[in-house]
């Protein structure tokens, strides 16, 4: 018996497509720096935005052991460095806009998926457990999950820039449970993607429930024995 469902959110339950490639994004951003004193050519912004996440990927990796393919680090630090880095003072105040001001550049459209709303209804509905376990940035994430009306839909939420690690690491998985006191033996992860989600809730001991979306890569290998696919959000819980 099922009683807690941990979702994944990007590609699952939200539709968005973003582009972090598109030079107006760093020519934006740049005239954002800017405006505080870190003056930066948009293409040197992005080299040194690219280069700061490759660092403090591989410092955090050697600092708590966990692979640099796995690590989760928190881009607010990126972001802070490169004011630094140009000798900008007093941007502290600004750290808490530059986030959703890349996020906005950066976006194309973001919506739920449609059956999102009623199906995390239903749940709470017939009693079950509701969680998020989302790769996501916590900087961009809060304020797009209310702007879609889901930020109070989840029993309890794990993101991989609050736990310095992401799906499919089990790590991920096993802080989850440890932080809401959770059985794996009662859980189902719901996801889109086959690697992050499917793959590591199989290693983790979980079963799982796929759903192909515009977002997901090319299956490759068969999925899991333990894993259910279906057609949409809204037949996770018919």
């Amino acid at each position: 018996m099922v009683e807690n469902y941990i979702f994944d959110l990007y590609g699952t339950l939200i539709d968005i497509e973003t582009d972090e490639e598109s030079l107006p994004l760093w020519e934006k951003l740049a005239d954002f720096y800017g405006g505080a004193g870190a003056f930066y050519e948009p293409e040197e912004l992005k080299k040194r935005y690219r280069a700061l996440v490759t660092e403090q990927e591989e410092a955090l990796a050697q600092k708590s052991g966990v692979p640099r393919e796995v690590v989760e680090i928190r881009l607010e630090e990126v972001f802070a460095a490169l004011f630094e880095e140009k000798g900008a003072r007093n941007y502290e105040a600004l750290l808490a806009q530059v986030g959703p001001f890349f996020r906005e550049a950066s976006t194309h459209y973001i919506r739920l998926f449609p059956g999102t709303d009623e199906l995390l209804r239903r749940l709470h509905e017939a009693g079950k457990g509701v969680f998020l376990l989302s790769n996501a940035q916590r900087i961009f994430t809060e304020s797009e999950m209310r702007k879609l009306g889901i930020a109070d839909s989840f029993d309890g939420i794990l993101l991989s820039s609050d736990a310095g690690v992401k799906k499919p690491s089990s790590l991920f998985f096993s802080r989850l449970m440890e932080k809401y006191d959770i059985e794996k033996d009662t859980c189902v992860m719901v996801g889109n993607d086959c690697n992050a989600d499917i793959g590591g809730a199989h290693v983790f001991g979980i079963p799982s429930i796929y759903i192909h979306t515009n977002q997901s890569t090319p299956l490759t290998q068969p999925l899991p024995e333990d894993c259910t696919q279906v057609e949409c959000i809204g037949d996770v819980f018919p």
